[in-house]
């Protein structure tokens, strides 16, 4: 949401058009508004990084994997601090990002963006690659059925999309080095960008909408399976009130008997079905109370 935003303020002042069709005003205002949205790029691109990290944290027994996840979620706050410095001082003065095209200020110092953007590109893509890759053989070892495999790793390819996705920004971002008209041929890049920052998102939060999804089905199953039907309850105490009268036109008094039984299934003790989240108490009480 923060970087799209401030490039849907851009489009609406003319990002997208031919800068020749566009009044100074306007131009100014487009490179203005770019220039808050790729910090906010980069940094939603490192916080979703480090998020997914951080949860292999939870699911990883290793300890060299663990130690090396923590390095890695290390160098990827660093590499993200660098990336979102450099972008906002890459030139000096600041206003210059915005105002430089019209030929009436003179920069100081400024990075080259194009050598910028290749060079945090092609590392930003090894990253993905290296996070994604990370506990595929760790849930290839898991003790479980196939299907249940396979659609739990297919939770995770899902993000080499945007692996892909950053590979068609660096297309895009050729192109773009090669041209003189900002506004129009610096398209492409944007909406890659947003594209890439949304799906790192849905990425991040796709264990946790499965794991929340599985006990809303679950709790839903556990209510019905141990609920009384109210439907019957009149004519339960229907009965009662026959076995009490009964029991009193007896001399002797009625001797009543009932039987409950409970049936109960396990799962295999080498079963390795993860809880990608920890469950919250309200339901841990449930079933414990379920299965008393």
């Amino acid at each position: 949401m923060a970087m799209t935003v401030p490039a849907l303020l851009a489009v609406r002042e003319g990002f997208g058009t031919d800068i020749w069709g566009l009044p100074p005003a306007q131009i100014t205002n487009c490179l203005r508004f770019l220039y808050l949205a790729y910090p906010f790029y980069m940094t939603t691109e490192a916080f979703c990084q480090v998020s997914i990290l951080a949860f292999y944290l939870r699911i990883m027994v290793d300890r060299k994997a663990l130690v090396f996840v923590k390095g890695l979620m290390v160098f990827v706050t660093a590499f993200g601090i660098a990336n979102t410095s450099c972008m906002i001082f890459s030139v000096t003065p600041i206003n210059f990002f915005w105002n430089g095209w019209k030929g009436e200020m003179v920069a100081t110092r400024a990075i080259d963006m194009n050598l910028f953007s290749f060079v945090r590109g092609g590392i930003e893509i090894g990253l993905d690659l290296v996070i994604l890759c990370l506990p595929l053989p760790m849930l290839a070892k898991l003790h479980m059925s196939l299907e249940k495999k396979i659609h739990i790793m297919s939770m995770f390819c899902v993000g080499f999309v945007i692996t892909g996705v950053s590979c068609a920004r660096l297309h895009a971002l050729v192109q773009f080095s090669k041209t003189s008209n900002p506004t129009y041929d610096n398209t492409p890049t944007i909406y890659w960008c947003a594209i890439e920052a949304d799906l790192f998102i849905i990425v991040a939060c796709m264990p946790s909408i499965h794991a929340a999804f599985n006990r809303m089905m679950s709790s839903g199953d556990a209510a019905n399976s141990t609920g009384y039907d109210c439907s019957d309850k009149s004519s339960y105490f229907n009965r009662s009130k026959r076995s009490e009268n009964s029991g009193n036109n007896q001399n002797f008094g009625g001797i009543f008997k009932s039987t409950e039984v409970n049936v109960y299934s396990t799962e295999r003790a080498d079963a390795s079905d993860l809880e990608l989240v920890d469950r919250p108490p309200y339901l841990k009480n449930f079933d414990r109370k379920a299965h008393e």
